[in-house]
């Protein structure tokens, strides 16, 4: 994907375009204070949009979302239990992309994940698929998290999926996809001795602090979480197929 554009899918149970003028309200209603949202193009199949200095479309695809793409997103929505139910009776789907050419990643997810939270309830959606991540998520749910955006409360696990496996010897490991969407590579844990729900905060602030701040770890580093807890950082390849580079952290 091009650096400078974000990606969202949005399932329909009708092939109908979302209602225009409510798009347009709520993203008034849930950004005061930046620049009204503005059509610029608009036919019977598609909406552009210019929204400050970040371009913004919607395409009607009068199909469903491919099965297989959607199998393995479902399978793993432990917080949307219902996920394959309800995303199988939807009849087509939307393609939504942000493109803005400044080099603030972040800033760019945010203005997406605030038009979605605009456009959902002015659509017949049942459910929506995150392009960075490929999750799928409930729409009241989305949009309930996506309102209360903050820099310093950045709601990722509507942007990364964090799995946690269990290896043998009864120890763990954690994996994210997502994070390459922000320019940072994806966050690998293995041999993780505690519980899942403490390997899934350490693993959240981690990500937190690569996306929030935005800098380069070094090989080697050593990075402190909450309670006294010190990570190790080395670049590695991924347990998982293939051969992508991520940053493997070992527990102290």
């Amino acid at each position: 994907m091009n650096p400078a554009t974000s990606l969202a899918l949005v399932a329909l149970a009708e092939t109908v375009l979302p209602n225009l003028p409510k798009i347009q309200a709520g993203c008034k209603r849930t950004n005061p204070d930046s620049a009204p949202l503005m059509v610029s193009s608009e036919t019977d199949a598609m909406v552009t949009f210019q929204w400050g200095d970040a371009t913004v479309a919607y395409t009607l695809i009068d199909q469903p979302i491919p099965t297989e793409q959607l199998a393995g997103p479902c399978e793993r929505a432990w917080y949307w239990p219902d996920a394959a139910a309800q995303l199988a009776k939807h009849r087509a789907h939307l393609i939504v992309a942000l493109v803005d050419e400044g080099h603030d990643r972040l800033a760019k997810v945010i203005r997406l994940t605030q038009f979605l939270a605009a456009l959902l309830p002015a659509s017949d959606a049942v459910g929506l698929q995150w392009g960075g991540s490929r999750q799928v998520h409930e729409p009241a749910s989305f949009c309930e998290v996506a309102t209360q955006i903050s820099r310093d409360n950045l709601p990722l696990h509507l942007w990364v999926d964090f799995q946690i496996e269990a290896e043998e010897g009864k120890t763990l490991r954690l994996y994210t996809t997502g994070l390459e969407a922000f320019s940072r590579p994806e966050l690998e844990v293995t041999n993780y001795g505690g519980s899942p729900q403490d390997l899934m905060n350490h693993a959240y602030n981690l990500a937190h602090y690569l996306v929030e701040r935005g800098t380069v770890i070094k090989n080697g580093e050593k990075i402190g979480l909450p309670g006294e807890i010190q990570v190790t950082v080395s670049e590695a390849t991924t347990f998982l197929d293939g051969d992508d580079n991520v940053l493997r952290f070992d527990f102290d």
